[in-house]
């Protein structure tokens, strides 16, 4: 009797898995991991204030190997030290404006942490980016969004060097939740082309992944 093995994409939708981990700190710091492959690369996702349910869809459209995190932290450092615990890199995804700035201050401490990071509907002031290292950004404002003008996010983009700027449409202020689909590809697609030398991720304009 043949067995149908689980596609991918079931895969992703199975429900995270709830751990915890002490950091050197000695705070104990609860975190979600979705089942992914065995390759993976972690996609840390800090947003304080949201639930795994609010990520579950948007987990499962996330293309191999990326594998979404989902810890329960309150500061930069916290962030660090779970990197440091996890032991590499990572691809940060911050939602909302606390999020943002604490993925600023870590990219200002400790640039090695991250491989790249995911600005979610959030603003870096002039002298948060001034303080960054470089290092490769997704700028993902929803285009509906109520909390930040496209404005906004493109004299972002014009100060952050290696950045790339989209906004989907359906999407307000919490792009993942809104339209997961749309949401998930962005970073597909950002990821797939974020350590090449290939001009196309500093492009000027706004782009569109959908279109």
């Amino acid at each position: 009797m043949l067995v149908r093995q689980p596609t991918e994409h079931e895969r992703y939708m199975a429900d995270p898995l709830k751990t915890v981990i002490t950091l050197q700190s000695g705070v104990e710091v609860p975190f979600y991991i979705w089942d992914t492959l065995s390759h993976w690369s972690p996609m840390l996702i800090v947003a304080p204030g949201t639930s795994p349910e609010d990520w579950h869809e948007f987990a499962a459209y996330l293309a191999p190997p990326s594998s979404p995190v989902l810890p329960e932290v309150s500061s930069a450092l916290e962030i660090l030290m779970f990197i440091w615990d996890m032991g590499t890199p990572v691809n940060l995804v911050a939602q909302g404006q606390q999020a943002s700035g604490w993925v600023s201050e870590l990219v200002a401490m400790a640039p090695a942490a991250a491989a790249s990071i995911t600005i979610c509907n959030g603003e870096l002031t002039v002298d948060q980016i001034s303080g960054m290292h470089e290092i490769s950004t997704l700028i993902l404002r929803g285009r509906q969004s109520s909390s930040l003008s496209h404005e906004s996010v493109v004299k972002m983009h014009d100060l952050l060097r290696h950045s790339t700027l989209t906004e989907p449409e359906e999407c307000a202020d919490f792009p993942a939740k809104d339209n997961p689909n749309a949401a998930a590809s962005a970073l597909n697609w950002f990821l797939a082309g974020s350590g090449s030398n290939d001009d196309e991720f500093s492009a000027a304009e706004p782009i569109d992944p959908k279109s």
